[in-house]
């Protein structure tokens, strides 16, 4: 029988190069393209609100999360890095519900934009809410609620106002109004003007019919 030759030091580290190669190069594709996203310059854009002004159609304003962290200044790179991967951990992944809580609140009036981002923030759910929507909408709350009980008081709060205040921009005037919430896909609810719902579906903004 013939003896095994062992590998020599050579063979073997050759061997563990080729396999760390594929793990290397993964990293830096990998950090290539946290640098991209994360110091990518983005440029001003317009807003729905300045676009509808302009041609008067109707269009959605996406609700986003309502605390605005600022970076700190002259982070090292590596620290930079991190600060934009725990921001986007934030941003994209689930909400921790158990630590929100919302002790009652009296009768007032509130921005549908900040109360809608403050439920994205909550719930993780995003809002598109109708450029015509202006509001304010009066809120209150008699107990001490966990994160969805609020997310769910503010949500039934809007859908049973009936006297929105809403802005026309096809014919530049104001109006009242109750408000639609529809569901079309998980994670994602359309708010509208019961009176503008046939434009929006007319423009295939909205599919389904609300329930």
């Amino acid at each position: 029988m013939t003896p095994t030759t062992p590998p020599s030091d050579s063979a073997a580290g050759a061997h563990r190069r080729r396999k760390l190669r594929p793990f290397v190069l993964f990293s830096v594709l990998a950090l290539a393209v946290l640098c991209g996203w994360a110091f990518w310059p983005v440029g001003p854009q317009e807003s729905p609100y300045d676009l509808s002004r302009a041609d008067g159609k109707s269009r959605f304003f996406r609700s986003d999360f309502h605390i605005n962290v600022q970076m700190p200044p002259n982070l090292p790179l590596l620290q930079q890095l991190h600060w934009h991967w725990q921001e986007y951990r934030r941003r994209h992944g689930k909400p921790n519900l158990a630590t929100y809580s919302f002790p009652p609140c009296s009768n007032q009036l509130f921005s549908i934009q900040a109360i809608l981002n403050q439920s994205t923030e909550v719930s993780g759910t995003r809002y598109l809410i109708a450029v015509e929507i202006a509001g304010p909408v009066s809120f209150r709350t008699t107990n001490t609620l966990s994160g969805p009980q609020w997310t769910a008081a503010v949500e039934h709060t809007l859908e049973t106002t009936d006297n929105v205040i809403c802005y026309d921009y096809a014919q530049k005037r104001n109006f009242e109004d109750s408000l639609l919430l529809i569901r079309e896909k998980p994670g994602e609810v359309k708010v509208v003007p019961r009176t503008k719902l046939a434009a929006y579906q007319s423009a295939g903004l909205v599919k389904r019919e609300p329930r």
